[in-house]
Order: structure tokens, then C-alpha cells, then sequence
């Protein structure tokens, strides 16, 4: 229904109530709002409570109930009478009872009133939420440094360490090696190499990764030396200690005059046991899983053992040739220089013999160089150079007398010539000699650090020391 825009209505003070007990649950009336369409001259009274029993409430405006049109709980129509226009009281009573009263504006709307006093303030919100942290404020000056305190009394001077042991004796002045600075092969630039002392008859040496481990005859023991300065770390009794083999944990070393081989941990020297061979046992080789013993037998042994690196057990005795000394790996075969036959014999992993070449007279020492295999030749002062695929003879190199050990650098082979106190340098790719080294009293057996070449001293049974070259 279109209404014209109703007038301002002002609440009248309600008129209080005492209820009694039988009425303190009705529902009570209130008016919110009244609007009047004076198309039509109906009020409209919005509010509640108008109907709690779902009976007609009485509507009484100027002292006259007028005629409902309809009515809810919540909205009541009321039919209006010809009204002049002025202020009139509404009265709206429920069936309950309960009235609620208005001051109704009928027609045109007077001026405004004059304000109202002012009501009493209101009780104290809440506090509000703190605010953010303003920004940090500009860092004072520093204070002034104070003043430095007294330094403290000198403690007392410590008692004087004991006296350290003699360093072994310095080289000789040698001939600096200007070529070989050039290249960059600064061991080779001192050609007076540097001398340790070891125990009596130093036979075999053996690398195991950062330390040299030398066999010493005479004396029944095994010297450890740290290869970057040859500072001794340990000396380990071992019988008749002749040739070792490092398997990646241990050093396994030959009693040449008895009819054992001997293993050793590398971390601390224990003896972990001792395994028989054939007598006069002599060089030895790992193979990745299995150790490799020549049993000499005094010059007419003709057998190599193998034994299982991981517990010791004996694998099998393999036949060769005579007076077996020097055994070495090739990656796939071992080889072992027969020194009474003149030859060396390839024996396959289960210990078959692949083949048997004839070398130089009484051959001592191999060394593989990732190729060919090395045969140092101690009778006839000179190294065979076998091909490992076939066995054919690649060539023959004069070396210094009586060769009985060989190394391999990574590049070229290191001969150590007994008898003539020297060691030989060949270039492996072509055989080519590169430089003899004078001095190298007694040079029997020989190995490489990764840096430096090892040569022992066995100067008529009778060596005490090994030389770094």
C-alpha cells in the first residue's frame, strides 16, 4: 500500500505497571513505530505483544477504539475517523491486559520543540586496544672508553721440557735438478735422497696408503715410517720379516726363514695371525680378495699359496716354476718370476697356468704398469717388458747390477741395482732410461708413496736404513 511519508512520532512516558503474580509471564506490548496513510486514513502500528492469546487487541486513539482492519502479533491496521489535524493519544491494550501509549501527530507537523536537557554521561567504555610500537628512537653517544686497568702479575716460567731425540742425520749437498723442478717432479729434483733409520737387514717395503711399512730381516721386525716425513710410528716384532703385501686393511709380511706368513692391522700393528705356506716363503701379492705367497723352499721350491685374505684360510698350493721369488697382479692374472728357471709363470684366479715366458737370467722383481708387466732380471743386470694380454716381449732394458727391485710411478719404472749402489729411471711408455741415481748404497727393494720413491738399504746383509728419493 502507498503511504504518504509518516510524521514524527514522540514517545510518552509509559505508565508503569505493578503486576501481579498470576500477570508476570503475559507478554508484555510494545510500539516501535506508527505510520498514517491518509490515502485510505489507516494507521499502521508496528511493535509486539499485540495478540499473545491470538485475540483482537483493542486500539483507542482520542479517547475512541477504532475499527481494525487486521492485526499480528507484531503489525496492527486501524481504521481512522475524520480527524482534525493536531496530536492525539494512542492507546494499544492487549488481551492480556497490558497497554502501551503514544502521542500520535495528525496532519501537518508542528515546529521542533526546544532541545531536551541534557542526559547524565554515560559510564566509561572499555578500554580501546594498545596502539602499534612507534619506531625505535635515534642510538644515544656512546659514554667515554674507561679507563684501562693495571696489567697482572707475570706468572712463574715452567719447568724446562725434557730433551727431544736426535733427528736423524740431514743429506749431503747434492746437484739440484733443474729439468726436473721444470717439470714439476720435485721429488726427483734432490737426487741425494733423504735417509731414515730401520732395524737390521731391511728387505721388503710395502705402501699402504699414507705410511711405509719395512720388513727388517736381521732384527725380526716390521718398522712403520709416515711417508710424508718418515717419522717413525711403530716397530712390530715379526720373525725373519722379509716381503709384505697391503690387502686395504692389513700387511701381510713373509717369514722367509720359516714356513709362515704373518698379518698385521695397519691401523695399530696387532698381529692378527700367523699362516703356514711352503718354507722360505718370499714375495707376496693381493689380488683383490686373496693373498699370493712364492714359496722359495732355499732355491728349489716350485709353488705359490694362496690364501683368503678375509680369514686366512688356505685356498690351494699352485705348481710353477723353480726357486719362485717375486709375485705381483695385473688386474686380472698373477704372475710370478721363477728364479732358477729364467722364466715367469701367469697363473689364472683358480691358480691354472696360463702361460710361462722366458725372461732374463734369475728374475726377482715385478711391477705392473697397466699394461705390460715388469721383469727385473738379477743376473743378467737388465728388465724384460711383457705384454699381460699375450706374454710377447715388448723389449729389453739395461739397468744398473744386480737389479732386485722395481716400482712404478704412474708413469715411469724405478730399478733398484744392488750390487752397483744406483737406482735406474725408465720411462715406461718408451724404455727409454731417464736418470741413474748414484749413492743408493745396498738398493734392494723398492716402492712408491704416491709422491716419492722408497728404496731399501741391504748393503751385504748388513743394511740399517731406507732412502725416500
Amino acid at each position: 500500500m502507498k503511504t504518504r511519508p509518516h510524521l514524527t512520532l514522540s514517545l510518552l512516558t509509559l505508565s508503569l505497571l505493578t503486576l501481579s503474580a498470576a500477570t508476570a509471564a503475559a507478554q508484555l506490548v510494545t510500539i516501535n513505530s506508527v505510520s498514517i496513510n491518509y490515502t485510505n486514513n489507516q494507521l499502521t502500528i508496528n511493535g509486539s505483544g499485540f495478540e499473545p492469546d491470538k485475540k483482537a487487541p483493542t486500539v483507542n486513539f482520542n479517547a475512541a477504539n477504532l475499527t481494525l482492519v487486521s492485526f499480528t502479533n507484531t503489525v496492527v491496521v486501524a481504521q481512522l475517523p475524520t480527524t482534525p489535524a493536531g496530536t492525539y493519544q494512542l492507546i494499544v491494550t492487549n488481551s492480556e491486559g497490558l497497554l502501551w501509549l503514544f502521542d500520535v501527530t495528525y496532519g501537518a507537523v508542528g515546529p521542533q520543540g526546544p532541545p531536551g536537557a541534557t542526559g547524565a554521561t554515560g559510564a566509561t567504555g572499555p578500554t580501546g586496544p594498545a596502539g602499534p610500537t612507534g619506531a625505535p628512537g635515534a642510538t644515544g653517544p656512546a659514554g667515554p672508553t674507561g679507563p684501562a686497568g693495571p696489567t697482572g702479575p707475570q706468572g712463574p716460567t715452567g719447568p724446562t721440557g725434557a730433551t727431544g731425540p736426535t733427528g736423524p742425520q740431514g743429506p749431503a749437498g747434492g746437484t739440484v735438478n733443474f729439468n726436473a723442478i721444470a717439470l714439476l717432479r720435485w721429488y726427483q729434483a734432490n737426487q741425494v735422497p733423504t735417509l731414515f733409520t730401520v732395524g737390521t737387514q731391511p728387505v721388503g717395503i710395502t705402501f699402504d696408503g699414507s705410511n711405509m711399512w719395512v720388513s727388517n730381516l736381521a732384527s725380526n721386525t716390521v718398522n712403520e715410517l709416515r711417508a710424508s716425513d718418515g717419522a717413525l710410528l711403530g716397530t712390530f716384532s715379526v720373525n725373519s720379516a722379509c716381503y709384505g703385501a697391503f690387502d686395504g686393511a692389513n700387511i701381510w709380511v713373509s717369514n722367509c726363514l720359516e714356513s709362515s706368513v704373518t698379518e698385521i692391522r695397519a691401523s695399530d700393528g696387532t698381529v692378527l695371525g700367523t699362516f703356514a705356506v711352503g718354507y722360505n716363503p718370499q714375495g707376496l701379492a693381493f689380488d683383490g680378495t686373496n693373498i699370493w705367497v712364492a714359496n722359495n723352499n732355499n732355491g728349489t721350491g716350485n709353488t705359490v699359496t694362496k690364501i683368503q685374505a678375509n680369514n686366512g684360510s688356505i685356498l690351494g698350493a699352485f705348481t710353477v716354476g723353480t726357486a719362485p721369488i717375486g709375485v705381483a697382479f695385473d688386474g686380472t692374472n698373477i704372475w710370478v718370476a721363477n728364479n732358477s728357471s729364467n722364466s715367469v709363470t701367469e697363473l689364472n684366479e683358480s691358480g691354472s697356468v696360463v702361460r710361462t715366458v722366458s725372461v732374463g737370467t734369475n728374475p726377482r722383481a715385478l711391477a705392473f704398469d697397466g699394461t705390460n708387466m715388469w721383469v727385473a732380471n738379477f743376473g743378467s743386470n737388465n728388465v724384460t717388458v711383457l705384454n699381460v694380454s699375450n706374454g710377447a716381449l715388448v723389449r729389453t732394458v739395461s739397468v744398473g747390477t744386480d737389479p732386485s727391485g722395481i716400482a712404478f710411478d704412474g708413469a715411469n719404472m724405478w730399478v733398484a741395482n744392488n750390487t752397483s749402489n744406483t737406482v735406474t729411471e725408465i720411462q715406461a711408455a718408451t724404455g727409454n732410461v731417464l736418470a741413474t741415481f748414484t749413492g743408493v748404497t745396498g738398493a734392494f727393494a723398492a716402492a712408491f708413496d704416491g709422491a716419492n720413491v722408497w728404496v731399501t738399504n741391504n748393503a751385504n746383509s748388513a743394511g740399517t736404513t731406507v732412502q725416500k728419493m
